[in-house]
């Protein structure tokens, strides 16, 4: 049976910034309304009539009433449904719902909570069958556009299947929470109000759904939002937190808007039950010092915020830095995301003033070393791709693109400005742009002269070179040498087709930046700019092979004055497709012909000397993914990011050193892993220590200073491993009796004390050949 009472009221929608990572659930659920005010049941359906009731709209997927609940089965198309009044306010939705049937554990279904089923937009919360991945549990935004979904995923779930769960949404505001079976699931205070109603929709099972009720619930008394924009600055076992107010301040007792009176603090190491936290009054109404921290173990600061009804919110938190597992004060491993875009696409660190950024291709998000969320920066429609840290002006420098619109920028991002979540690239101080006609030619080349430019597809013969647009950006010196001014590099994306010959190189712009301040303009979608420098400074090529679309991570290293190119693998049989290639800096490029351009000339940079080799190609590189983020850190550090997706688009960094090995070039570093320095001229060394000079690792065998290694019998030893890790002979080392050497492909052993006596070369000599 169903009942319809009406009393419906128009919605003011809310528009609330988007804070998806580490959000925390509650301890406890949400202040319930002042009890003398009355709930009223706006909506009753039990199914007992045996036919679909009205009011209820089958938008896609067969809906019918079976044994006196609401049952639909769906394929590969998700069906969906619609049903009941305008949301209110202030509500209660409460269902009971069972997976009846699923094709997978992975199966979901979704409550529509201010939901337009007809065009599938607003807002739902998400529950899933038998899976336990982070994301069974869900709450999900889509504007009407359907470009992306804004999501949040507090974790794991498992309703099981042939198990009626009793389901109850009840939403205040823009605040909401989801209890199952009287347990809270979820907890948000980031739903945008959109004037929906409800609804359910599922895909790839049999669902059924009974005893629905809304509940129109009275204005009253509600806890605040979580503090935002909290963030942390630490000095040795002091840590001191800021924060913003929250958004919303909850309503007093006669459902006005409430004032913030107050707020407490706690901290506890990571993992402490929420009932067993200690709160005391901040210190501030916006920032708080917390002393004597240990340093054996994380922290997490809490803070939360209380108002004039006298209910407390939910906490905001970070985590300290101190008593993380750290090399050179960088966490072996940090984790960023989820979040409502694509890929991680590229990150860049700055270890001076302690910031990590990320591009997600329409958002970057600016943490700190221990990976508390400082900012964001949205509003791309375009991609945003590779990114890197320009040390002279402190700012970050991005790849960008808008291939319909047949602009490529750099954008630089004044990221001292990002301190808050959710702020707009169009039209603001934070983000300039530098258009890139250089590329755009080339993009736009029409290179079978038919007259007509194919536009975005790799499948055509338009595309000089084949570019696709552009991807990896990272600063350092001209190519052919280590020193100098630092230039912008910039390379080309390049799509994958297998019928062309002349994509099979990468490309490298160089841009000498001083100028480009007067070239910079705001970032305007609406109306592109072409405001940019009039030609490159350089324009290289490296023969790869064709790879599927470029260079997508770039990163010059000082360590070992070696240029990385990450890229995803190629698709031509005839190539080794690595995934990772290197140009060392020194390498001068060379004007030739190039292969596979009809004689074209360019100047081609050869690969560096190491690492796998393809015997047909001569072409070098490495088995090793670095396309959606490598930063060089110094001293033989880095961090690689591997890219996520449980819940959304994540990364995760992980702190490698370089091998040098063919088979494995990077490998995780643990907290005892001692940094090595590149050789100055201007340090001392005492025996033992270990720096590194022209890509390979010396150790000092006595004390030393301002001699230059390579001497054979000077202070230093150059330490060479195979990749099992065998010693190689090198000139320069010591080897006592019964050491064990590779010498050309050969192992010798030494029969006595020895230094800069070639194995192979004397029969009677030091080393003995083991075959």
């Amino acid at each position: 049976m169903h009942t319809d009472t009406g009393g419906r009221r128009r919605v003011t929608a809310v528009v609330a910034g988007v804070a998806m990572a580490a959000a925390g659930l509650a301890s406890t659920l949400p202040a319930a309304a002042d009890p003398s005010a009355t709930d009223q049941v706006i909506f009753e359906e039990d199914f007992s009539a045996g036919e679909l009731p009205d009011g209820f709209d089958a938008v896609l997927g067969d809906w019918q009433v079976l044994d006196g609940r609401l049952v639909s089965t769906s394929g590969e198309e998700a069906a969906r449904l619609g049903f009941g009044p305008q949301a209110p306010e202030n509500f209660r939705l409460e269902v009971t719902a069972e997976f009846v049937e699923v094709e997978n554990a992975a199966r979901w279904l979704s409550l529509g909570v201010d939901y337009h089923a007809d065009e599938h937009w607003g807002a739902w919360v998400g529950l899933r069958s038998e899976t336990t991945a982070a994301n069974g549990v869900e709450f999900v935004q889509r504007p009407r556009s359907g470009s992306n979904a804004l999501s949040a995923y507090p974790g794991p779930l498992d309703m099981g299947v042939g198990e009626p769960h009793r389901l109850v949404v009840e939403v205040r505001g823009t605040s909401l929470t989801l209890t199952i079976d009287d347990q809270l699931a979820l907890s948000t205070d980031e739903l945008t109000r959109t004037d929906g109603g409800f609804g359910f929709r599922y895909s790839r099972a049999t669902v059924a759904f009974d005893d629905i009720r809304i509940t129109e619930l009275a204005p009253g008394a509600t806890a605040p939002s979580a503090p935002q924009n909290v963030h942390l600055q630490e000095s040795g076992d002091t840590a001191t937190i800021t924060w913003d107010a929250p958004a919303d301040p909850g309503l007093d007792h006669a459902g006005e808007v409430a004032t913030i009176t107050g707020y407490e603090v706690a901290a506890a190491p990571v993992g402490t039950p929420a009932d067993q936290l200690a709160w005391a009054p901040a210190a501030d109404d916006g920032a708080h010092t917390f002393t004597g921290l240990p340093g054996d173990a994380e922290q997490l600061l809490h803070v939360r915020a209380t108002n004039s009804a006298g209910l407390t919110g939910r906490a905001a938190s970070v985590i300290t830095l101190r008593g993380a597992e750290t090399v050179a004060g960088l966490k072996l491993r940090l984790e960023n995301g989820p979040w409502p875009t694509s890929h991680v696409q590229g990150i860049a660190v700055d270890t001076e003033k302690g910031f990590v950024y990320y591009s997600f291709t329409t958002l970057l998000v600016k943490t700190d070393l221990a990976g508390n969320i400082v900012g964001t920066v949205g509003g791309f429609t375009g991609h945003l791709g590779d990114l890197d840290l320009n040390t002279e002006d402190g700012r970050v420098y991005g790849s960008l693109e808008y291939k319909d619109a047949e602009a490529f920028y750099i954008a630089i991002f004044d990221v001292d400005e990002i301190d808050e979540v959710g702020m707009d690239a169009q039209n603001s101080d934070v983000v300039s742009t530098v258009y890139l006609e250089e590329v755009v030619e080339d993009y736009t080349a029409d290179m079978d002269g038919d007259g007509v430019f194919d536009g975005n597809t790799g499948d055509t013969a338009d595309h000089r070179y084949g570019c696709s647009g552009i991807d990896g950006v990272a600063f350092g010196p001209a190519f052919g040498g280590v020193d100098g001014p630092q230039y912008l590099t910039v390379a080309y994306g390049i799509y994958s087709n297998t019928e062309r010959t002349d994509n099979d190189h990468q490309v490298l712009l160089q841009y000498d930046i001083s100028d480009w301040p007067a070239l910079e303009r705001p970032l305007t979608e609406e109306d592109p700019h072409h405001v940019g420098p009039d030609e490159v400074d350089g324009k290289y090529f490296v023969f790869t092979g064709n790879t599927t679309y470029g260079v997508q991570n770039l990163e010059f290293d000082p360590w070992l004055d070696r240029w990385f190119m990450g890229v995803y693998v190629g698709k031509k049989a005839q190539f080794p497709n690595f995934q990772l290639f290197a140009v060392d800096a020194e390498t001068a490029p060379v004007q030739q012909p190039l292969v596979g351009l009809d004689g074209e000339e360019g100047l081609l940079i050869e690969l560096a000397e190491d690492g796998l080799v393809d015997e047909t190609t001569g072409i070098r590189g490495w088995w090793r993914d670095a396309s959606v983020g490598i930063q060089s850190l110094g001293d033989g550090l880095y961090y690689l990011s591997t890219q996520t997706s449980a819940g959304g688009q994540g990364a995760v960094l992980t702190l490698e050193t370089w091998t040098g090995r063919t088979s494995e070039p990077f490998v995780p570093v643990t907290g005892d892993f001692q940094p090595v320095p590149r050789w100055s001229a201007d340090a001392t060394y005492t025996a033992g220590d270990m720096v590194m000079a022209d890509r390979t690792w010396w150790l000092a065998t006595w004390w030393t200073r301002d001699q230059e290694p390579g001497d054979p019998y000077g202070p230093w030893q150059e330490i060479r491993t195979t990749d099992d890790g065998a010693a190689v002979w090198t000139p320069s080392r010591i080897f006592e009796a019964g050491d064990v050497v590779e010498h050309d492909g050969v192992r010798y052993e030494a029969r006595w004390w020895t230094r800069n006596q070639e194995p192979g070369t004397d029969a009677h000599g030091p080393w003995e050949e083991l075959g």
